[in-house]
């Protein structure tokens, strides 16, 4: 059973590691992170500081503790992956150090909050910034391994990838579809191609496989799909890449 359970979540874990998360999806992570940043204060503090005159952990710091570890880390990563999904060149690692260092800022700034808030301590800022330096160090690892996975995953797409013009890719791998005159522009993992179909031909390609027609020249995975606008009918839909798609007045019911 435990077997079943993890390659149930294998996938969708290897992708959420590789892709942007949506807004939700980074709430989830970032509670669970939390709640298990709060836990591991605490149990290792109940095992360690009785030996020091008694002293032990309030709740509270523990909790607080675990946000200045968990909340900048994760939002360096997900910042990071947005700043590398179109490539790893000179810019976008200046964009990535850039965010790392806003993360560390944040941190340290939390930390400093801290001490006002929660307990009166004057904490020299160099021991401060020292101690941010293995958080920031694991998250600059984890956003190097998740851009080298990304990499290793379109490399390996293109090398599968039908090489006919009129044949679609996997379904799994495509964003969406769009209508190009006499072709239709097809979306995967970060880069577009042009495909010589129409857009029936491409609805019935991908029939049964989790894709909505929201326009009358757009198809898409609903996988990707993050978010509707707030309306009771929804004229745009925000993807997970951060992207917005308008929704034909003829397509709203898809989307209910």
């Amino acid at each position: 059973m435990a077997s079943r359970f993890l390659i149930r979540i294998s996938e969708p874990m290897g992708q959420a590691w590789q892709r942007p998360l949506s807004l939700r999806e980074s709430l989830y992570v970032g509670a669970v992170l939390f709640a298990v940043g709060t836990a591991y204060c605490q149990l290792y503090c109940a095992i360690s500081m009785p030996a020091m005159n008694g002293m032990h952990m309030p709740l509270g710091l523990s909790l607080w503790r675990s946000a200045i570890e968990t909340v900048p880390a994760l939002m360096a990563f997900e910042l990071s992956k947005r700043v590398l999904r179109h490539g790893a060149d000179r810019r976008a690692i200046a964009g990535v150090a850039g965010v790392l260092l806003l993360a560390a800022a944040v941190s340290t700034a939390m930390v400093f909050i801290c001490h006002g808030l929660l307990y009166a301590s004057a904490m020299p800022l160099r021991p401060v910034i020292a101690d941010r330096l293995p958080g920031i160090t694991l998250t600059a690892i984890a956003v190097a391994w998740a851009s080298r996975a990304v990499r290793a995953a379109s490399a390996s797409h293109e090398r599968l990838a039908p090489a006919s013009a009129d044949e679609l890719p996997p379904a799994d791998w495509i964003d969406w579809v769009r209508a190009a005159g006499n072709y239709v522009e097809v979306r995967a993992y970060g880069r577009s191609t042009l495909k010589r179909m129409t857009m029936a031909q491409a609805e019935q390609a991908l029939a049964g496989q989790a894709f909505v027609r929201v326009h009358r020249s757009m198809l898409l995975n609903r996988s990707r799909i993050a978010g509707l606008d707030r309306t009771e009918r929804p004229r745009h839909v925000r993807l997970t890449d951060g992207s917005v798609v308008k929704v034909g007045e003829a397509y709203r019911a898809n989307l209910a």
